[in-house]
Order: C-alpha cells, then sequence, then structure tokens
C-alpha cells in the first residue's frame, strides 16, 4: 500500500485531483490479480501490459494517472450500474465496482473472447460485476439493460456509438476519448434534450477497443514517405546530419510516393537497399516507427 500511496500524493501533487472514493479502491486492489506481466512500471505512472497476441496485438491497464482521471470524471457514487467498455484486465471495472458497492453494478462488455476469459478469471468472486463479450463496438448487445447513465469506453472510437446515444438517461453520460487510433479528445459527453453535449477534457492517446485493431499492420509506401518526411523536418530542426543526408531522404521519400502498388516485398527490398541512409538516424527511426511496426 505504501507504494501506491506515493504514487497517488505524486498524481495528487501535479495537480490532478484523486477523489477519496478512488484514493481507497486503489489502495484496496492488487495489481497482481488482473495481470501476470511485470507491474512495477505502474508506480512510476506507466501502462501495464495485461494481454499480448501472436500477431502483436497489445492490450494495457492505463496509466495510473489516467485511471484517477477517468473515475473522477465519472463521478461515481454508491449504487450507481455502470457501463465499462474494453477490459483493461477488469481493474478499471473492479475499481468501479468497489466504489459503487455493494448495491451498485458493473457491466463489462469487450469484443475479445480472449481477454473476456481473462477478465472473468481476473474477477472471479466479484459478483457485482458482469462480464460479456459483444459482437462488435457499434452492435448493441441484445441482452443489455434499456437504460444507460453511466458509460466509461476505455479505448479510441472514432464517436459514440448510436445505441448508446439511444439509450442514455437525461444527465447521463459517456466518457470516451474520440479520434483516430494514434491520438484522441478525452471527451465528456452529456444527454440533455435528447442529444450528447461534449466537453473536451483534453488530448489522450488509447490503444483501440479491440485487441485485434491494436495488432500492427504493414507501413504502405505513402506511409512510410511521410514518416521520412517526419524525420527529414525532426533532423533539420535538432541539426542531427547534413544537407546531403537530408537531400537523400528526400530523394527516398519522393522514389517512395511513386510506389503506391508496390506490395509488401517491395517496400522490403527498397528499405533494405536504402539502410545505410538511416543507420545514424536508427535510434530515432526506432521511436517513430515503433507505434505502427
Amino acid at each position: 500500500m505504501e507504494e501506491m500511496r506515493q504514487l497517488l500524493d505524486r498524481i495528487s501533487n501535479s495537480g490532478i485531483e484523486v477523489p477519496q472514493s478512488v484514493r481507497e479502491a486503489m489502495y484496496a486492489l492488487h495489481l497482481e490479480q488482473f495481470t501476470t506481466y511485470d507491474f512495477d512500471g505502474f508506480f512510476h505512472d506507466r501502462p501495464v501490459v495485461f494481454m499480448e497476441t501472436e500477431n502483436g496485438g497489445v492490450k494495457t491497464i492505463s496509466a495510473p494517472h489516467m485511471i484517477v482521471t477517468l473515475l473522477h470524471h465519472m463521478e461515481l457514487k454508491e449504487g450507481q450500474e455502470v457501463l465499462v467498455v474494453g477490459s483493461k484486465g477488469g481493474y478499471v471495472a473492479a475499481l468501479i465496482a468497489t466504489i459503487v458497492g455493494e448495491e451498485g453494478k458493473v457491466i463489462l462488455i469487450d469484443p475479445s473472447a480472449e481477454i473476456v476469459r481473462h477478465t472473468a478469471n481476473s474477477l472471479a468472486g466479484w459478483p457485482t460485476i458482469d462480464i460479456r463479450q459483444i459482437e462488435s463496438i457499434d452492435v448493441s448487445p441484445i441482452e443489455l439493460p434499456g437504460e444507460l447513465s453511466r458509460v466509461l469506453i476505455t479505448g479510441s472510437v472514432p464517436s459514440v456509438p448510436n445505441w448508446m446515444e439511444e439509450r442514455m438517461i437525461e444527465g447521463g453520460f459517456v466518457i470516451a476519448p474520440i479520434g483516430d487510433n494514434h491520438n484522441q479528445e478525452l471527451m465528456k459527453l452529456e444527454h440533455h434534450f435528447g442529444e450528447l453535449h461534449p466537453t473536451s477534457l483534453g488530448p489522450v492517446s488509447f490503444g483501440p477497443v479491440d485487441i485485434v485493431e491494436s495488432e500492427p499492420n504493414p507501413l504502405s509506401a505513402l506511409e512510410i514517405a511521410d514518416l521520412i518526411e517526419t524525420l527529414i523536418e525532426t533532423c533539420h530542426e535538432m541539426e542531427l546530419c547534413g544537407a546531403d543526408e537530408l537531400q537523400q531522404l528526400g530523394i527516398m521519400a519522393d522514389e517512395l510516393r511513386t510506389m503506391q502498388e508496390a506490395d509488401e516485398a517491395e517496400l522490403e527490398t527498397f528499405i533494405t537497399a536504402n539502410m545505410q541512409h538511416f543507420v545514424q538516424l536508427w535510434p530515432m527511426i526506432q521511436l517513430m516507427f515503433a507505434p505502427t511496426l
């Protein structure tokens, strides 16, 4: 508990409000119940992996400051019923269940059968948490209760699904990271007079709800060209290489833009043939490419 207390004190001292109910819930739970991966980084305010797929998909328990932020804005009270979309290993649902108490209820839905199995094991013995697999976040679960008052979406979505808006009671709200798979705005969307009224809670970067969507896909020629041009700008600003090297990177980017129909093997051959131009800048390239490679 001492590590958690120090962590939450640091978060509070940074200016993020830590409600007492959230603090007590985080004291009560132990991370080893929700992940078999190393979680020391959690106490340094970092996300913790709880599952990886064979194809490179990764799902994490969010960094503590983000968990605190989400739960603070959920305005949780005893006896509430809360819908959580996206497992987070069951940790966030367990925190919410602790806060809303024995008279409350948490419904946790996720599109991945593997994650649902993992999370069901983690949440064995939590009678107030009901975990279910769904076809897709965009498809309304038939067995879900008719009205919603508190919804937390824990992965990036382009917009709130229509079925959630239709089932939201007056004064209820959804908290969700709205945007693409890399950058979003954390939004609080409150239901008033038949519409969701958005309030931005700041920029965030969440992975997708479905772990399958987190599996890396091969980059296209245009995407590699865009990344190289970003690399050129960064190198120029930081004076990391000379004019000749920057010119050669620019030529490569131009060539890639003519290779829109190239397949993965052709792109690999092109990159390998030009690898000598990347050697000096490889650490920066790794940082830039890692999220998509």
